[in-house]
């Protein structure tokens, strides 16, 4: 089973806990997730397997080119303490790759798209960037140095990842000694809190080792329920919003610099630094959105045909990706790129309508057609018959007579008062 495999057929392992955990919030009356929230969620979690298609897959084959020819020590892979050593060094990797996207800009450009979720649920786990490969993984190219198997570094990964997927979790209280042990779902609530006391802090995946020793620890406070989120709220659905808002940000901050070095720190400096020759006229960045005790989540209210609209969407939505995942090397480059740019676009076009953004209505028609246009013209270029195609074509001539049957419930929107998005800390 290749990589691609693993990640395509893990997923459901990853989906299936978000709906047992939403019917546990149902009967104990204790809701853990909204449908806007949840889909947001999902749909960042597939295209980060997208994108891991192609950049794990890169980031896998050079972890073995170091292996194979700068390994200082040979492990053995059927080694037990092989896999203890693995371990260890893995944990304490994560901890600093985890702490330097929080403390340099341009690395948490990449991971403020996981923190940009307001609610702490299992559907928070796999809201990742589809990017965060690419800033990731040279952090563990050291055990490759060390000499540990790419076999052995995979299936550490595996072990680390659902551990880190479990501690996504509300219910779970305080665990007593455990926790001066184990990252436990306590301290990550207060890791993912905008509260002041909880910011940057609880970095481990597994041991909390490294936040005692590097002192980062902190225990959640009876007088501090953890509030999720930023302190400069995203207040979008979209998932490209949450993937670049940032980095739209950092730019615009440097560019409003004055001295060169200063243009240059903005992206290697922490998220909150000031630049002595920043002009503020030209940039003022996004204002905190206050006390977290007096902070209200972003929870526009949709009429019920935009929202069944949206839903439709998104499974039409996640299937396009996991079909695109699974056949990403047999198309043709500009088969690739064509499809690739339809799914980003019905990315964009969910959130917009999920937003109640004025435009939104107009422009899902605009992506109707192109797909209505486009996939034939697809077919004929991948040598598709065009007769297996037209079945398709039901898909944007429903959906457009959906939207020109409700246009006045589209047009009603639900929360024009929706302002630009920004993140400085988490």
């Amino acid at each position: 089973m290749d990589l691609k495999e693993q990640l395509l057929y893990g997923l459901p392992v990853f989906l299936a806990p978000i709906l047992i955990e939403l019917v546990v919030g149902r009967l104990r009356r204790k809701p853990a997730y909204r449908l806007n929230d949840m889909l947001t969620n999902v749909t960042m979690s597939l295209l980060t397997v997208l994108g891991s298609v192609v950049i794990a897959g890169a980031t896998f084959v050079f972890y073995g080119y170091v292996y194979k020819h700068h390994a200082l020590f040979s492990l053995a892979k059927d080694s037990a303490w092989t896999w203890v050593v693995a371990f260890f060094a893995y944990d304490f990797f994560y901890y600093w790759a985890h702490r330097m996207h929080h403390t340099m800009a341009w690395m948490w450009g990449v991971h403020v798209a996981h923190h940009s979720g307001e609610d702490m649920n299992f559907g928070l786990a796999v809201r990742q960037s589809a990017l965060g490969e690419l800033t990731t993984w040279p952090f563990f190219v050291p055990m490759a140095v060390l000499g540990i198997a790419p076999e052995v570094f995979l299936g550490i990964t595996g072990i680390q990842l659902i551990f880190q997927y479990a501690i996504h979790n509300t219910y779970v209280p305080p665990l007593g000694w455990l926790e001066y042990v184990l990252v436990t779902p306590s301290q990550h609530r207060v890791h993912h809190s905008r509260n002041t006391p909880y910011i940057d802090k609880n970095y481990g995946n597994i041991l909390v080792v490294w936040d005692l020793l590097f002192r980062t620890y902190q225990p959640e406070l009876k007088d501090q329920p953890p509030v999720y989120g930023l302190r400069s709220s995203l207040r979008s659905w979209n998932p490209l919003t949450a993937h670049f808002h940032y980095f739209v940000e950092l730019f615009q901050k440097s560019a409003a610099c004055a001295r060169p070095s200063d243009k240059v720190l903005c992206f290697i400096k922490g998220p909150d630094w000031n630049p002595p020759s920043l002009r503020q006229e030209r940039f003022t960045g996004h204002p905190d959105d206050g006390p977290s005790a007096t902070f209200k989540k972003y929870d526009p209210r949709l009429p019920l045909p935009v929202t069944a609209y949206c839903v439709t969407q998104f499974f039409s939505l996640a299937a396009s990706i996991l079909l695109l995942a699974w056949y990403l090397d047999t198309l043709g480059p500009l088969a690739r790129a064509v499809t690739l740019g339809l799914v980003l676009f019905g990315a964009w076009s969910l959130g917009a309508l999920m937003d109640a953004r004025a435009f939104a209505w107009r422009q899902e028609l605009a992506r109707l057609a192109g797909i209505a246009l486009l996939a034939p013209t697809l077919a004929l270029m991948e040598g598709v018959p065009l007769v297996s195609v037209l079945p398709l074509l039901l898909h944007p001539v429903l959906s457009a007579a959906w939207l020109l049957r409700f246009r006045a419930a589209f047009h009603e929107g639900a929360d024009t008062s929706t302002r630009g998005s920004g993140a400085l800390a988490a």
